[in-house]
């Protein structure tokens, strides 16, 4: 009972005394057990981790690195293949395969003739296709010659007589009776001064009807070609690759002197005690990639890599604590400062200017200065817009026919038609009374579909007696869409453009479709016509000009305006138009339900 009374008294005597420590130790304290604690725990599991990560990282990577490079091998690799098959589907050389030389009236006339004819075969219809491909031979069996070569300018003919067609893989060649036969590292003899070292693509040519071995094809490929395949990417210093053929001796090694020797006298046995070998194969060619890691230097590199988070972490550690005091020394004052200043914000005042430019309080007082700032833009830029909707909301207003005693009239004009037997007068004046109606409407700048439709339908009905059946209207009009709401005078202009500018000097008869539907939220205008369309100058004289006739159009330019500041960005006006290929206008505005 004493203890936890006396606890309990040693608790409150603590809470009195945190509640006397000023902001400023408060907020070092606090930043120190912050900063300290998180520091110990997150930098011990961190450095742990990336211990972890960055061994199984490294060799992911090497993994991922040999396999890459023998995708990249098989894929250079497959063209060459099918470009082995190229004697085969050449009728003219599949033909001299099947010559015999020595029946022929003029054999050496013939053979040097055929070989010309080989050789730009080879070098125009062969080497084209890659750049990996070092030399080209074409052997013919039957008179034992080469009947062409990529390379015209040495040839050991020695070697072609006495040993070149008893080399085993020519003979291996021969065995897979046409199909391909990828060839390991070996020495060029045939048409090198120095035997360098060269992997090969076989194919034997056969007949395919007497399954007769007419001879073969080798393409060679020099070892270092194969290098452009691939990037030497160094673990560590002493790391070090080799790429070995089907029958385990090396292609390629950063040392040219073990090009061409077995792998287990170079690699060796006992590396997969004090190294990683990581090695990819290839399903293709059986060729393996094959690098080798130390595992001293690759835990060097990480215990490396730890000292270094360590010793950063405690730098950090005390430059952190050594901020904190800075910051909790340099919060407390401008916090002061901040809060009066916003107290004349929040009652209304937007003119204010926080006068603090140190610390961080200080970007904050530059960051609400410019949303002030920003504030007070925007409100100038709202009024703004409101009278610039205002005047051109008045501008089509201004357009309409406002007098109705102009609508009276052409009712009585059209009764007195009637009642004289004048059908066509009258259909016209009914068109023209229902589009000065409509016009006259005064009360919003916004109609429904189905009136604005009505309203081009009377228009173009004018149009039509004035200018005698030169054009016609087709309407594809989603019925949905005609509840829907849009802007008066939206297509008025579009249309007379179409039939005073487009149908103006054309030798045909016009046609002029209308197509209103929705998609995805909007709905979409479009009023395309086949006239004698627009250049790029038309075009922009066309949205930029003021309207000629204030009776019957408001320009479009005006209607890119009044679009943009009702329905702001999504929406607006799009013509595309080319000389003698027509125009069309698209128009998108949202969706607005009465």
């Amino acid at each position: 009972m004493y203890l936890r009374k006396h606890g309990e008294t040693l608790v409150k005597r603590l809470k009195e005394r945190w509640m006397n420590v000023t902001l400023r130790h408060k907020l070092i304290w606090a930043f120190s057990c912050f900063i300290i604690i998180p520091f110990v725990i997150v930098g011990g599991t961190l450095s742990w981790l990336y211990v972890e990560s960055n061994r199984s990282m490294i060799l992911d990577a090497a993994v991922e690195n040999n396999q890459q490079i023998v995708r990249n091998i098989d894929t250079s690799i497959n063209p060459i293949l099918r470009l082995s098959m190229y004697p085969n589907q050449d009728r003219e050389l599949f033909h001299m395969m099947q010559k015999d030389y020595a029946a022929l009236p003029y054999p050496l006339y013939e053979r040097q003739k055929d070989f010309d004819t080989v050789g730009g075969i080879i070098r125009s219809s062969m080497l084209l296709y890659t750049d990996l491909v070092d030399s080209v031979v074409i052997y013919q069996r039957k008179s034992h010659i080469i009947l062409g070569r990529s390379n015209t300018n040495y040839m050991d003919h020695h070697y072609l007589e006495n040993g070149f067609y008893d080399e085993p893989f020519i003979q291996a060649i021969a065995k897979e009776n046409g199909r391909y036969v990828l060839i390991g590292v070996h020495p060029e003899k045939l048409m090198s001064f120095q035997d360098e070292p060269v992997v090969s693509v076989g194919r034997a040519i056969v007949d395919p009807y007497s399954k007769k071995n007419l001879g073969f094809i080798l393409l060679n490929i020099g070892v270092e070609k194969l290098k452009t395949l691939w990037s030497d990417i160094h673990f560590t210093d002493n790391t070090r690759f080799y790429l070995v053929d089907e029958n385990d001796n090396i292609i390629y090694s950063k040392a040219g002197s073990e090009i061409g020797q077995a792998a287990a006298d170079i690699i060796g046995d006992d590396y997969d005690r004090g190294h990683y070998v990581i090695s990819a194969a290839s399903d293709l060619s059986g060729w393996k990639a094959v690098t080798i890691i130390p595992k001293n230097e690759l835990f060097g590199f990480v215990d490396t890599i730890v000292r270094t988070i360590v010793i950063t972490l405690l730098v950090l550690l005390g430059l952190s604590i050594i901020t904190s005091i800075y910051i909790a020394t340099g919060i407390t004052k401008p916090l002061l400062i901040l809060e009066r200043k916003m107290k004349l914000v929040s009652q209304g005042n937007l003119d204010v200017d926080i006068d603090i430019q140190q610390g961080e309080i200080g970007k904050i007082s530059i960051t609400i200065d410019k949303m002030l700032k920003e504030i007070r833009r925007l409100i100038q830029k709202i009024v703004h817009e409101e009278q610039e909707k205002r005047k051109l909301e008045l501008l089509a207003l201004q357009s309409q026919i406002k007098p109705h005693f102009m609508y009276n009239t052409l009712n009585v004009i059209k009764w007195m038609a009637k009642i004289q037997g004048a059908s066509g007068i009258e259909e016209a004046l009914t068109a023209f009374s229902s589009v000065i109606k409509f016009t006259a409407k005064t009360e919003t700048d916004e109609v429904l579909i189905k009136d604005e439709v009505i309203f081009i339908q009377n228009y173009t009905k004018i149009l039509d007696f004035r200018y005698l059946n030169k054009f016609e209207v087709l309407y594809d009009i989603e019925p949905a869409v005609l509840e829907y709401k849009t802007l008066k005078f939206i297509l008025q202009p579009l249309v007379e453009n179409a039939i005073f500018h487009g149908f103006d000097e054309i030798d045909y008869k016009g046609k002029l479709t209308i197509r209103i539907y929705e998609q995805s939220g909007h709905v979409i205008m479009i009023v395309a016509d086949n006239g004698r369309g627009m250049t790029g100058t038309e075009q922009q004289d066309l949205a930029q000009s003021e309207p000629a006739d204030h009776l019957n159009a408001i320009g479009i330019n005006n209607i890119r305006k009044r679009i943009e500041l009702n329905y702001g960005d999504g929406c607006g006006l799009w013509i595309t138009s080319g000389q003698n290929n027509g125009t069309v206008a698209k128009i998108v505005i949202p969706v607005m339900k009465k």
